[in-house]
């Protein structure tokens, strides 16, 4: 199917907007009945089947992985996947949609400095300019600013920044499977093999069909459909015809979405030193992404983290 590039920046938009759902689809999950562990883990059971339906009627080759793959892939999986699916959606329930989304974005400044050290890349002008609005932005979202605040909200605190790191690790770890497999085998085997994780983790006897309304289940279904599937898949078309770079950028629209989304809809209160740091925050993860060096364009699957 052919795509114009104008359509192409048009579904990248609306998948930044899909990702953007995710807090606000948490937090009325959670509204009516179910827990953030329970959340994290069938979102990923839904989101695990759909991606086998897609891949079983369109893209059969990407069931192949390697036997001597698949132990190092469910470590990966487990530690970048399943603690950090728990981390963000218990993130959520503790702070705000917010605070968990920022935090959550802060990972490009981690791999930043992660590949300064690691792959020996240059600190240029711009990344040393993105990385304290960045950091700084997450100061005055997550309150940390306020001692109170923070002895509040340590552990949702705490767990959000885990969620940047995990993401970081990610992108860092994933470029290792990347080179060997598509991104629809990626995406079907790290949904699929989080699950054994999240369900022992969760206790089996409490999160095996558990009892919740049907507005829950639909909501956690959403979860699973909206930011899990629907965006990876939209990112993937937009790919196809715009520059992965070019792609991550619009990307940074998400953080903004889901403020947007959590103030229409949840009613969050987001008060005036927040919005400064989400603008600060957004700010420096544009120029993080602006200045990355030709030839290091972010696989889809950076894009489609959350």
């Amino acid at each position: 199917m052919h795509i114009s590039k104008n359509f192409a920046y048009g579904l990248m938009v609306l998948a930044a907007f899909t990702w953007g759902t995710s807090g606000t689809l948490t937090v009325l999950a959670i509204g009516e009945g179910a827990t953030a562990n329970i959340i994290a883990l069938y979102t990923e059971i839904f989101s695990g089947l759909l991606f086998l339906f897609v891949v079983l009627a369109f893209d059969r080759p990407s069931l192949r992985m390697r036997r001597a793959d698949l132990l190092p892939f469910f470590i990966f999986s487990t530690i970048t996947g399943a603690f950090f699916s728990l981390a963000w959606y218990n993130c959520i329930d503790l702070t705000s949609v917010t605070t968990a989304v920022i935090l959550l974005c802060s990972y490009p400044c981690i791999v930043t400095v992660a590949s300064v050290f690691m792959h020996g890349e240059r600190l240029t002008l711009g990344k040393a300019i993105a990385l304290p609005l960045t950091f700084g932005g997450c100061v005055l979202v997550s309150g940390a600013y306020d001692p109170e605040a923070i002895k509040v909200n340590a552990v949702g605190i705490g767990l959000g920044i885990f969620t940047a790191f995990g993401s970081a690790a990610y992108y860092l770890w994933g470029k290792k499977f990347l080179k060997r497999y598509s991104a629809n085998t990626v995406a079907l085997y790290f949904s699929i093999m989080m699950i054994p994780t999240l369900i022992i983790i969760t206790d089996p006897r409490e999160s095996l069909l558990p009892s919740l309304s049907a507005s829950a289940w639909a909501l956690v279904f959403l979860l699973g459909l909206i930011p899990c599937t629907l965006g990876f898949f939209m990112s993937m078309v937009a790919l196809k015809r715009i520059e992965a770079s070019k792609a991550s950028i619009m990307a940074s629209l998400e953080p903004v979405m889901a403020v947007a989304l959590a103030v229409i809809i949840i009613a969050e209160v987001v008060e005036g030193l927040q919005y400064v740091g989400v603008a600060l925050t957004v700010a420096g993860v544009v120029i993080l992404r602006i200045v990355r060096h030709k030839g290091e364009d972010a696989p889809i699957e950076e894009l489609a983290r959350t």
